[in-house]
């Protein structure tokens, strides 16, 4: 695969991605349904699925691997139901609130909670390049949430909360897993296998399930769309690409998913924003961007 191919993908998955959340907020605005109901059928679907997949794959490598460490089950099942569950239930949920463009974009200032969480955790001072993306990013998300007018809030306050909420998880999930993938466990189980648990975890939180109703025909398209593109796609589209790039410059794509929301949300809905927002929502994608230049170019930094 050339290397502009597996920029494609990558891009590619990012859009995906973005289109579940936009299918979320039709689904939302057409069901009865919550947003747990939802992550409930789109994990155990999704991770099963990712399961079948991860068989062709290193999946009786990865097994062996775990069940001579059995600790790291434990280490799964945390990833699953904290970084995955519920990273989707407070987006979902956010998005139910007010909306997919804005709780997306606001969800993406999660980089600057990575660099606190570094900053601390390894007792050192941010490089600058982080600096920089931090205020970028609250800048942006204050922007975006106020216009400008710190008196107003343009966003609903329950949709910040759980979008930040889903920006600490998604956080979460982007630093936990590091030891399991250097110990050499297979991207494509971890995620089938976090997934489905993340999902089995649900059950208790749901009074009934009732997988029938999301096939109804005013909920199936959104509901195959963001079961089979905006999570089995994105995540295959997205690992294919990986293999081919480095994961800055795989990073860097990440910014198609904020932006391609707000694209989505405008053609679709008709969601627009003013000056301020807009410069807000550049300014987010502008804080996913700066760290990953400043480390190609340490000069910069």
């Amino acid at each position: 695969m050339s290397r502009t191919l597996a920029f494609v993908f990558v891009g590619l998955a990012g859009a995906l991605w973005a289109s579940s959340g936009v299918a979320a907020q039709d689904f939302f605005e057409t069901s009865g349904k919550t947003a747990m109901e939802l992550t409930n059928i789109r994990m155990c679907f999704a991770g099963f699925i990712m399961l079948l997949i991860s068989l062709h794959g290193k999946f009786k490598f990865t097994l062996n691997r775990i069940n001579k460490r059995p600790r790291l089950w434990l280490d799964i099942i945390i990833y699953g139901v904290v970084g995955i569950m519920f990273m989707q239930f407070t987006y979902f949920r956010a998005i139910s609130i007010g909306g997919a463009a804005a709780s997306t974009v606001i969800i993406f200032a999660y980089p600057a909670m990575v660099v606190f969480w570094d900053s601390l955790y390894f007792k050192k001072f941010p490089k600058i390049g982080e600096v920089v993306a931090v205020i970028f990013a609250m800048t942006g998300v204050f922007l975006l949430v106020t216009g400008g007018n710190p008196g107003v809030l343009i966003v609903p306050a329950a949709c910040i909360f759980w979008s930040l909420a889903s920006g600490a998880c998604f956080a979460f999930s982007t630093i936990f897993p590091k030891h399991l993938f250097a110990s050499k466990i297979d991207s494509y189980f971890l995620t089938g296998v976090g997934m489905f648990i993340g999902g089995l975890s649900t059950f208790p939180l749901i009074e009934s399930v009732k997988w029938s109703e999301f096939f109804a025909a005013d909920l199936i398209f959104d509901t195959v769309w963001i079961i089979i593109f905006g999570t089995v796609a994105a995540f295959l589209s997205f690992n294919a690409g990986l293999k081919f790039l480095t994961p800055e410059e795989a990073s860097i794509t990440a910014t198609v998913e904020p932006a391609a929301s707000v694209i989505i949300s405008g053609i679709i809905f008709g969601t627009t924003f003013g000056l301020i927002e807009t410069i807000g929502i550049i300014l987010v994608i502008f804080a996913i961007i700066t760290p990953i230049i400043m480390k190609k170019n340490p000069a910069l930094d």
